[in-house]
């Protein structure tokens, strides 16, 4: 044998020794598929439809992976039935829960109380916005008694007597915080924040002073959005996603200022459900004052697409 004849023996040998290693790897993969030691590829395949909390980046919190699952919803609403259907969603707008009277802004503790006994009582659910989020933009099922309860502008009250309230109940609840308020006199402490966010009551934004955006320019809505986004973020050390609109008054650079500065929904006070056909930045909520009956209450929860 040559070494011509030599050098093509080698080859060959070493090309059917890969051919063998290439099955007998493929065999030891399907042989492990069937006892289930790597089923994860499944489990991301089933679950793809569900992404509950969607992947958040920004310049202060680069990744922020989804931290709620199929199983956690679940478990959240047992008992609960569950639906994806776009009926519309009653948001409701409160602003101080005080006991003080002669403003409608301050809505008596124990109307509040009240309300909240005939959610538990009648089977609602409060989401949090990202839950809100979820059904919105990716169907996402939800209790068909949902609600959402949010608070602007960040009083003393939501502390002192909303968040009791809350917690006897078990609900959770949103407080859109007026960033260079915070420790002021009348609104919620740096401490109090913390410990509403801990508890699981949302923090979010309503800009940094309150002003009416409709007056502003394009740019300085957005400036002032982001600011405030970034001061309670260091605050918190989350991110801040969704922000309301003082007054309720936006226009359409409002919404373009929302997106810019990178929020995910964004909320007015036009008195209507909120369903899966709104716009994302202008999402309606319906303002409950001090001068609302209990049947007016109920009607506004009880409301339905139809």
């Amino acid at each position: 044998m040559n070494k011509k004849d030599s050098l093509l023996s080698i080859v060959c040998i070493i090309v059917t020794a890969l051919i063998i290693l290439v099955v007998l790897i493929g065999q030891s993969l399907r042989i492990e598929n069937k006892l289930g030691i790597i089923p994860q590829l499944k489990v991301v395949q089933e679950n793809k439809s569900i992404p509950i909390k969607p992947v958040i980046s920004n310049d202060i919190y680069p990744m922020e992976k989804c931290s709620f699952t199929t199983e956690s919803i679940l478990t959240k609403f047992e008992g609960a039935q569950l639906t994806t259907a776009d009926n519309g969603i009653p948001i409701l707008c409160y602003h101080d829960v005080n006991p003080t009277k002669g403003n409608n802004l301050l809505l008596n503790p124990d109307k509040f109380r009240q309300q909240l006994k005939y959610l538990k009582d009648n089977g609602y659910f409060t989401l949090t916005l990202d839950e809100l989020y979820g059904y919105l933009r990716d169907s996402a099922p939800i209790p068909s008694k949902s609600v959402v309860l949010t608070f602007d502008d960040g009083y003393i009250g939501n502390y002192t007597y909303a968040y009791p309230v809350l917690k006897e109940f078990g609900f959770t609840a949103t407080i859109f915080m007026i960033s260079e308020c915070v420790d002021k006199d009348s609104y919620l402490t740096s401490s109090q924040i913390k410990e509403l966010s801990e508890y699981g009551i949302d923090i979010e934004s309503h800009t940094t002073d309150h002003s009416d955006l409709t007056k502003l320019s394009l740019s300085k809505q957005i400036d002032i959005m982001k600011e405030s986004k970034h001061s309670l973020e260091r605050l918190l050390n989350k991110p801040i996603n969704y922000i309301a609109y003082p007054y309720g008054k936006l226009n359409d650079n409002s919404k373009k200022a929302a997106a810019a500065a990178g929020y995910k929904m964004a909320f007015n006070v036009q008195g209507t459900l909120t369903d899966k056909k709104d716009n994302i930045y202008n999402l309606d909520r319906f303002y409950i004052g001090n001068n609302f009956s209990m049947s007016d209450f109920i009607r506004i929860v009880t409301l339905k697409r139809t």
